[in-house]
């Protein structure tokens, strides 16, 4: 399959002119970056030598990320805490992503920002430190959510539901959303949590990695054969348009419902240096193309090739329309012709 170069131009002036509503957990992530050049006295563990730090955009957050780094504008939903992480997320979102009037945020006094820290060394992960409260939303929370978000569905095309588990994307606000979503007619693709797998019913796709696919239904999904028995196990009980089920170094699986076909793509990936965030770059990107005319299959394979592209980089990264366009062009899936 290859796509017209004229089209993939068209599609990337829509971009800039559609709005995508994320909707799920916020996590900020914090890297501790330096070397190694001894081992601590006070225990067999090696002492990293800090020279620079960064923070970015983890969780529903990276999603965020990766829309404002094609061009679309971006609408957010999710929880912070009243502390120093909480201000830093929030600042991070407001000055690369998204306007104040598009950011909804609910600021909890108990609840504290998720803030998940790397040691990185080397170019190595040291290790990694959790800081979170996993606390459902409240009813009274979930309703006043539902009233700001029944206001920004109307000027967004498309939402996307990133579910970390994390107690933000409780089953009833899960339900909720998508019934909301189907009033207004909007696109709306998950990328889900096993906890909640066969809660997102009658959506556009759902992108379960293959483990999570396979945990879900209590089976190993190894052969293409079991990817295409799964996406149709699935799909019977959460009736979606499509089903996308991503396979590391085998690339992705994809399956239209209506028509029963199966498109599975290899993985493009060169060099694979940090799969975080790979995942939010697959939904971003192929919500954000299905949004702007592209059909799922051409949606499909922008998604992989920018999630081979991401891998290749440090952290939860982000893709460009300049590198989409470049690999796709290498790859031999841009159709050049006039």
């Amino acid at each position: 399959m290859k796509i017209k170069k004229s089209f993939l131009h068209q599609t990337f002036a829509k971009l800039s002119k559609t709005k995508v509503l994320v909707i799920g957990d916020l996590i900020l992530d914090e890297y501790l970056i330096g070397s190694v050049e001894r081992i601590s006295p006070e225990a067999p563990v090696p002492v990293v030598w800090v020279r620079s730090e960064k923070h970015t955009l983890g969780g529903s957050g990276n999603v965020v990320q990766n829309l404002t780094s094609i061009g679309v504008n971006g609408i957010v939903f999710g929880r912070i805490g009243l502390d120093r992480a909480g201000e830093q997320l929030e600042s991070i979102l407001m000055t690369n992503s998204v306007t104040k009037e598009d950011l909804v945020l609910l600021k909890s006094k108990t609840i504290p920002t998720i803030l998940k820290t790397r040691v990185i060394a080397s170019h190595q992960q040291v290790c990694r430190v959790d800081r979170e409260e996993i606390v459902p939303l409240q009813p009274n929370e979930e309703k006043e959510i539902l009233i700001q978000l029944r206001e920004k569905i109307k000027e967004c095309e498309a939402v996307i539901l990133s579910d970390y588990d994390k107690g933000y994307l409780t089953p009833s606000l899960i339900q909720s959303v998508i019934s909301l979503c189907n009033a207004e007619k909007k696109i709306v693709t998950v990328d889900p949590q096993v906890s909640h797998f066969f809660l997102y019913q009658n959506i556009h796709i759902m992108t379960p990695n293959h483990h999570e696919a396979g945990k879900a239904l209590g089976k190993k999904l190894q052969t293409d054969a079991d990817i295409e028995s799964a996406c149709r196990e699935i799909a019977d009980k959460i009736t979606p348009d499509a089903m996308m089920i991503t396979r590391g170094e085998k690339g992705m699986s994809i399956y239209e419902r209506k028509s029963d076909v199966f498109y599975h793509i290899p993985t493009v990936a060169k060099e694979v240096f940090d799969v975080t965030g790979a995942g939010d770059t697959v939904i971003t990107t192929y919500t954000a193309f299905v949004a702007s005319g592209m059909s799922i299959k051409e949606a499909a394979l922008v998604s992989n090739v920018s999630a081979g592209i991401v891998v290749g980089k440090l952290g939860a990264a982000t893709v460009t329309q300049s590198e989409i366009e470049e690999a796709l062009r290498i790859l031999g899936y841009l159709d050049e012709a006039a």
